[in-house]
């Protein structure tokens, strides 16, 4: 089943992705770094769990319970908000979402969909993208409404 949802996750080719639709993906983690380095003329936020990468130019939002200036509480999804509409004010940047389970594990499924749904409305609206990057951890009714949240 694993294989099944890799292939599928990973069935995009590359011409689709320069389609305005193909901004709207839920994609495996593991392709997070291609993503990042698929638009390069197109800044990114990225939501993670990792703390900032200096050798990225992208904007990184850390998402911790680490005391840590840099640090973004998972119970403060308004900071996150915030930073993310601060950021596609002066940009059109592609939004990814690498931290949706660590979400959904800290505020519950039901939160966590909310503000994925939020995020995709903001990233519509500004003329942005929206990717989230999942794991093989989420069953298959999580995917599909996250997938129709993300992708219409």
């Amino acid at each position: 089943m694993f294989k099944m949802f890799i292939a599928d996750m990973n069935s995009i080719d590359d011409e689709k992705c320069q389609e305005k639709n193909s901004l709207f993906q839920v994609v495996h983690y593991s392709r997070v770094p291609e993503i990042l380095n698929r638009f390069p003329n197109r800044k990114k936020v990225l939501i993670s769990r990792n703390p900032p990468n200096k050798q990225d130019d992208s904007f990184w939002i850390w998402v911790s319970k680490v005391d840590h200036p840099n640090a973004v509480s998972p119970s403060e999804l308004y900071v996150i908000e915030q930073k993310v509409w601060e950021i596609i004010e002066r940009e059109s940047p592609i939004i990814v979402l690498d931290a949706f389970e660590y979400l959904m594990m800290e505020r519950g499924l039901e939160a966590a969909l909310k503000f994925t749904g939020k995020l995709r409305d903001m990233a519509l609206l500004n003329n942005s993208g929206f990717i989230v990057s999942i794991s093989e951890g989420l069953d298959k009714r999580v995917i599909a409404l996250l997938k129709r949240i993300v992708e219409g």
